[in-house]
C-alpha cells in the first residue's frame, strides 16, 4: 500500500480517502471500510491504525472507529509543512546571496540586478512574451511596479499560457485589490491567497525567474540559472498546494452569489469580518450573517468546519 504524501493536509491519498469515507460513515469497522473503498482488510486496518495514531479516527470499543474533528489533529502537522515552507524560503534567499556573491566575484552575467519601476515592468512584459506554457508569480507589499499591461497578459492567455498567482493576505487590504482580482480571474487567471509569501518572485515557464528584493525599492535578481528557476519554482508549487483559491464558478457550490463565493475565500485566507465587509463594501453584521448562512447551508457549528466542508465538496 503506498503511503506518499502527496495530500494538501500531508496525508497519504489512501489515508485522505479513509478519513473522508470515515466521515460518510458515521460509525464503521475495518470490514466496513474496505469495503466502501475497495481495498484489503489487512490494508483498512493499517490506514485505520495511521489515523487513528494521527487522532484522526476514534476507536469505540472492538473494530469499530468513526472520524474525529480535524482541527486540533492537523494543525500540528501544517505546523510542519509551514515550518518546511520556512526552511525552503530561507534555502532561496541563501542561495540566490551566494550566486550573486560568486556573480560578482567571476563577473559572470548569468544574473542580472534590474533597477526601477519602469525597467522591471518591462522585463517581466518580456518574460510574458516569451512564456509558452505559464506564468507563475509571488505577490506580496509594498507594490513597487505598476500594473502589468494587460494587452501583454490577454496575448498570452490567448497562446494557452496558463497564469496563477499567489497573493500574501496582507494585499487584499490595499484599496480596489479584491476587484483587481475579479477582473484577473473574469480574464481566465487562476489566484489563490496565502498567509504568507516569501519574496516577490515571477517565474516565466522553467527558463526564467525574477526575484524581488525585500523592501519597498524597485529592485530585483533575473537569472535563467537552472538552479534558482527550478528552486524558485519548486517553492510556488509547495505554497499553491496549501494556498486558499479565489472564487471561481462552482456548479455544485450551494450559492451562485459572486460575493458569497469572494466571501468565502476571503474568509479562508484567514481575514477578519470587519476586513471583508471593508473589501466588499458591506456592513460588519452583513458579513456575519452570510457566514452564518452559509455554514447552515453546509450543516457546520463552526468556521473551522466550514472550511473543511468548503474544501471537501469543491466550494474553492
Amino acid at each position: 500500500m503506498a503511503h506518499d504524501r502527496d495530500g494538501t493536509l500531508g496525508l497519504a491519498a489512501d489515508e485522505e480517502r479513509a478519513y473522508r469515507a470515515l466521515m460518510d460513515l458515521a460509525r464503521t469497522d475495518t470490514a466496513g471500510l474496505a469495503a466502501a473503498l475497495d481495498m484489503s482488510a489487512p490494508d483498512a486496518a493499517a490506514v485505520l491504525a495511521a489515523l487513528t495514531a494521527r487522532g484522526l479516527a476514534r476507536m469505540h470499543g472492538d473494530d469499530q472507529y468513526s472520524a474525529a474533528p480535524p482541527d486540533t489533529a492537523l494543525g500540528a502537522v501544517l505546523a510542519d509543512r509551514f515550518e518546511a515552507l520556512r526552511d525552503g524560503y530561507d534555502a532561496l534567499h541563501a542561495l540566490v546571496q551566494a550566486y550573486r556573491d560568486a556573480q560578482r566575484r567571476r563577473g559572470g552575467d548569468e544574473a542580472e540586478t534590474i533597477t526601477g519601476a519602469a525597467a522591471l515592468r518591462s522585463r517581466i512584459d518580456q518574460m510574458q512574451r516569451r512564456a509558452t506554457t505559464q506564468m507563475r508569480t509571488f505577490i506580496r507589499g509594498p507594490r513597487v511596479t505598476a500594473r502589468s499591461d494587460l494587452a501583454v497578459h490577454d496575448e498570452g492567455l490567448a497562446r494557452g499560457v496558463r497564469y496563477r498567482q499567489i497573493y500574501e493576505k496582507t494585499m487584499l487590504d490595499l484599496p480596489g485589490q479584491v476587484d483587481r482580482i475579479r477582473d484577473l480571474t473574469s480574464r481566465g487567471e487562476e489566484v489563490r491567497f496565502a498567509a504568507s509569501v516569501p519574496l516577490k518572485i515571477v517565474i516565466a515557464d522553467d527558463f526564467g525567474a525574477i526575484i524581488g528584493e525585500p523592501g519597498a525599492q524597485p529592485v530585483a535578481l533575473a537569472t535563467e540559472h537552472p538552479a534558482l528557476v527550478l528552486l524558485a519554482a519548486s517553492l510556488f508549487e509547495q505554497v499553491w498546494t496549501d494556498a486558499v483559491p479565489a472564487p471561481q464558478s462552482h456548479p455544485d457550490a450551494p450559492f451562485s452569489s459572486e460575493e458569497d463565493r469572494m466571501l468565502l475565500s476571503l474568509l479562508l485566507a484567514g481575514l477578519t469580518d470587519q476586513t471583508i465587509a471593508t473589501r466588499l463594501g458591506v456592513g460588519l453584521r452583513t458579513v456575519q450573517r452570510r457566514v452564518r448562512d452559509l455554514m447552515d447551508t453546509a450543516g457546520v457549528d463552526t468556521r473551522i468546519q466550514l472550511g473543511w466542508q468548503a474544501a471537501r465538496r469543491g466550494w474553492v
